[in-house]
């Protein structure tokens, strides 16, 4: 596990120029340091996360709020929480301050066993949510991962990874990364998508929804409509 991990959760360490003065080597030697003692932490943090998920049923843990402090995200849950008959971990962290790896377990024999993983996402941690649910209407859990939610009228924007049922398997739906405040119709098997076009001289949100649905393995728009909501509703 801790091989896994390191080879996952790998950060860069920068290389010395053979041209740097003395005090640049110094500050990169430290930088090396803090860096490494990063990594260790985060992976021990890890480790502790997945022994503690082994006798229980739900592990939640998230330090968005102190990545500004301590330049390390992470987060963690596991439980059954892509399916009700299987435990699985999900963990998501950044390797970079700007993007995301996020990988995903499996329990098999008391074993976390890895299922698959996805890196180089874009990231922004202060704003981090993630959002369980079927989005694709075929009985399994998918993931939504918020990037960004906008002032005024808040537009969430993020990461769409739909689940193979079978494989556990993640399938990144880049079609979906503008559309704002996805919403599920489960009657419908349609996605809400939202786009905000400004205020009318009432001073009323103008809103324009997007109706989405699968088309060949893709999120597809299918129609929209202009709709007027008044202020503070």
């Amino acid at each position: 596990m801790r091989t896994l991990l390191i080879l996952l959760f790998g950060l860069t360490i920068f290389s010395c120029n053979q041209t740097q003065t003395a005090q640049d080597k110094i500050i990169t030697q430290n930088t090396i340091v803090q860096t490494q003692l990063v990594k260790d932490t985060l992976i021990s943090n890890i480790e502790r996360l997945f022994k503690k998920a082994l006798t229980c049923d739900t592990v939640e843990y998230s330090n968005e709020f102190e990545f500004e402090k301590y330049k390390s995200f992470l987060f963690f849950k596991s439980g059954y929480i892509l399916s009700k008959t299987e435990k699985n971990a999900l963990v998501v962290t950044c390797p970079t301050d700007s993007t995301y790896t996020v990988i995903l377990y499996s329990l098999q024999t008391d074993q976390w066993k890895l299922s698959d993983s996805i890196s180089e996402l874009d990231a922004f941690p202060t704003q981090f949510d993630p959002i369980f649910d079927d989005y694709n209407f075929d009985g399994q859990t998918d993931l939504y991962i918020q990037v960004s939610a906008s002032n005024g009228w808040s537009l969430s924007r993020g990461h769409l990874i739909i689940i193979d049922p079978m494989t556990k398997k993640f399938d990144l739906h880049k079609e979906a990364r503008d559309f704002a405040n996805m919403t599920i119709d489960k009657k419908s098997k349609t996605i809400k998508a939202e786009l905000w076009d400004g205020y009318d001289l009432k001073g009323r949100h103008q809103l324009t929804i997007f109706t989405n649905k699968w088309v060949n393995g893709q999120l597809t728009t299918t129609s929209k409509k202009n709709i007027t909501i008044e202020p503070n509703k």
